[in-house]
């Protein structure tokens, strides 16, 4: 059964139960305050007759002899509206003096006894039963137009409920009847489904996340296409030289020496390396790449990958430079391998696009709580359109550039998913004509969160 007849039963048995308590507590409540009503008319009227019947007892002597007279004259004076059913009238010994009607039951919630007295002194007792009380053609008359006017008000109240229950219901359910549509269109392979937010309570929040993972789907089964065809295609040169390196061995056109051997041996490394690449960032991609974490110091870390980069330096005619406190160590807790490979990416790739007489800087700092290495560069730099990609796997720029001059692409996603796995962040700056910069953030030690001035070494 679908939610939106559920909740349509649901508020239905709401409507009729809460419907039918109102009408029993109404209808109880009114049938109560009309009896309490003509009860307190019926003592009025029985009080009345008591003062009437005790200045007769008192202008007659102190005698109750012709009270009947007097009572029969009395009710029939114009001036009496109570209409009694019946009453009972007696002295102060309980002998019974007038009864008028049908014996009323002292005990029955119709009848009503009232104490005569005179000058504090009790001469008599007078009890009534009076026409507008229970079982009256009068009070059935006000109890059935009462109790009509009830259950019409609760019969026309519960249709309104259910009618703008019913509209609230279709706006409530609307929204998830649309997730609906567009998880069967993900489900039958539609990567571009997705559900409209209007509104930003929780089904906003749903169709929101909704609308992100399908964008993430997405943008995953792009990456996966571009994976394979990537993949293929650096796969496809080095085994093409292979084969052909191969075959002319076989068909005897080159011998098997050493020489001949080498390129082969080139394109084994070749493709050894893009394999162990690819396993490494598919294992910090899925948070599953092994790290053993030290306390490592970042300035000394740098200091010795600086130094080993002096001599491409100096071959490609690149001004490195280094800047770092000088006071004092900077520490995070990090393993040395995996940030030594990151940063070997970054310089490598500066190293790549600087020309000659250009400047590779890296620089070393604390921000808050976190380390920040930057590592720039004055080369080219990297157009707007393209920043956003440029930590894909396999992304080049320049589409026209080979392969063998660009590196495998693997270098920035690589970098950014070891920053990432130890818990930092990776971002890039660049302008072009004038250079790139790369950002590196990992956690600090807490301790070391004053800032320093900085030493520039220029080599």
């Amino acid at each position: 059964m679908k939610v939106r007849y559920k909740l349509w039963i649901a508020m239905t048995a709401l409507i009729l139960f809460m419907g039918g308590a109102f009408f029993a507590i109404s209808h109880g409540y009114l049938e109560n305050l009309f009896r309490q009503y003509a009860t307190a008319a019926q003592e009025q009227s029985a009080d009345q007759l008591a003062r009437q019947v005790a200045y007769y007892y008192q202008v007659n002597g102190g005698s109750w002899l012709g009270v009947d007279q007097y009572i029969a004259g009395y009710l029939e004076s114009p001036d009496y509206h109570a209409q009694f059913i019946s009453f009972i009238l007696r002295d102060a010994n309980g002998h019974v003096l007038v009864a008028a009607g049908p014996k009323p039951r002292s005990e029955a919630s119709d009848t009503t006894t009232v104490t005569i007295q005179l000058g504090g002194r009790t001469i008599g007792f007078l009890t009534v039963s009076n026409r507008v009380l229970q079982g009256s053609p009068v009070q059935q008359n006000i109890l059935q137009s009462m109790t009509a006017a009830t259950v019409w008000g609760t019969i026309l109240t519960s249709l309104v409920a259910l009618v703008v229950g019913v509209w609230l219901m279709r706006i409530m359910t609307n929204p998830l009847q649309a997730l609906m549509k567009a998880m069967q269109r993900l489900q039958n392979g539609d990567l571009n489904a997705r559900v409209e937010i209007s509104s930003k309570d929780e089904f906003g929040e749903v169709a929101r996340t909704f609308n992100e993972m399908s964008s993430r789907l997405s943008r995953m089964e792009e990456a996966r296409r571009h994976l394979v065809a990537d993949v293929a295609h650096e796969l496809r040169t080095p085994l093409t030289i292979m084969q052909g390196q191969l075959e002319l061995i076989q068909q005897g056109v080159k011998p098997a020496e050493p020489a001949t051997l080498l390129p082969i041996q080139d394109e084994v490394v070749r493709l050894t390396r893009l394999v162990q690449d690819l396993h490494q960032l598919s294992l910090a991609e899925v948070g599953k790449l092994p790290l053993e974490k030290v306390s490592t110091d970042i300035v000394k870390l740098l200091e010795r990958m600086v130094s080993n980069f002096e001599v491409e330096a100096d071959d490609k005619g690149i001004r490195l430079e280094f800047e770092a406190p000088s006071q004092g160590p900077i520490v995070t807790l990090a393993d040395p391998n995996r940030i030594t490979q990151v940063f070997v990416n970054l310089l490598g790739n500066a190293f790549r696009y600087t020309p000659q007489g250009g400047t590779v800087r890296v620089t070393v700092g604390r921000e808050a709580n976190a380390v920040r290495v930057s590592v720039s560069d004055t080369g080219p730099g990297i157009p707007e359109e393209h920043l956003p990609h440029v930590f894909d796997r396999f992304y080049r720029a320049e589409e026209d550039r080979s392969r063998g001059s660009g590196g495998t692409g693997l270098g920035l996603a690589i970098a950014k998913e070891f920053v990432e796995a130890h818990g930092g962040r990776i971002e890039v700056e660049s302008t072009v004509g004038k250079g790139t910069t790369f950002t590196v953030y990992l956690p600090g030690n807490s301790a070391d969160t004053n800032p320093l001035p900085l030493r520039h070494e220029k080599r």
